[in-house]
């Protein structure tokens, strides 16, 4: 558990960076490629760690005991957390690194983005919060709590940065859509229209979502609608 949470702990602090004044200074002595190569390894290294890390911990007894009923849910809500995560990197989405030229499109708002506008981050971060309440083991609390404390508060540091960078445009993207999912919608700052969202989008995501769902089982030796 020692060495899978010193993996947790240098995964956190590396994509702490970009959120952080040292994002700054190593830009502007790097420059940006430079710095964004960097950044590219140390999260593969951080992520390769973790994993490892992950698998080797030992298997301790899980602090509740979830049931098919349980599972069968989750396994729903994956289905919304695979279509957040496809149609958010298919989709021109500012909130992606680099991504600050869809704010110049029309409408930007539209599409994926009017269910949060951080549709790649919130599918990252359902799916290891999801992970986390069926595994509640200390090995999982601590690999799924850090992938869902990164993707969900990574996002809200993020924010910080673009109102800086961005200016007006993002601070208008934000008034017409909402960090928690489906918020903007039931609010009726945003309108969702399938074709806007185009749907092979949908299409893709549903199938991957089955795929994993198939072979969960034979991949992870858990299959998650066995009863």
């Amino acid at each position: 558990m020692i060495n899978l949470t010193a993996a947790a702990l240098v995964f956190l602090a590396i994509h702490l960076v970009p959120s952080s004044p040292l994002r700054g200074w190593a830009v502007e002595r790097l420059g940006q490629r430079v710095y964004m190569g960097v950044f590219a390894l140390a999260s593969l290294a951080g992520i390769v760690w973790l994993v490892k890390a992950f698998g080797a911990a030992p298997a301790l007894s899980p602090l509740c005991v979830t049931g098919g009923l349980a599972r069968a849910l989750t396994a729903l809500l994956m289905l919304f957390a695979f279509l957040l995560l496809v149609a958010g990197l298919t989709s021109p989405n500012p909130s992606l690194p680099g991504g600050g030229g869809a704010l110049k499109g029309e409408e930007p708002w539209r599409g994926v983005c009017a269910v949060t506008r951080h549709p790649v981050m919130w599918g990252i971060g359902l799916w290891a919060l999801l992970h986390l309440l069926n595994n509640p083991d200390p090995a999982a609390i601590v690999f799924f709590g850090a992938l869902a404390l990164l993707s969900i508060g990574g996002a809200r540091l993020q924010e910080i940065r673009k109102r800086k960078e961005m200016g007006e445009a993002w601070r208008a993207f934000e008034a017409k859509t909402s960090f928690v999912p489906l918020v903007a919608l039931a609010r009726g700052r945003a309108r969702l229209r399938l074709a806007d969202v185009a749907p092979w989008r949908l299409a893709l995501g549903a199938t991957l979502w089955a795929v994993m769902l198939a072979l969960h089982g034979t991949l992870f030796g858990v299959a998650p609608l066995s009863l």
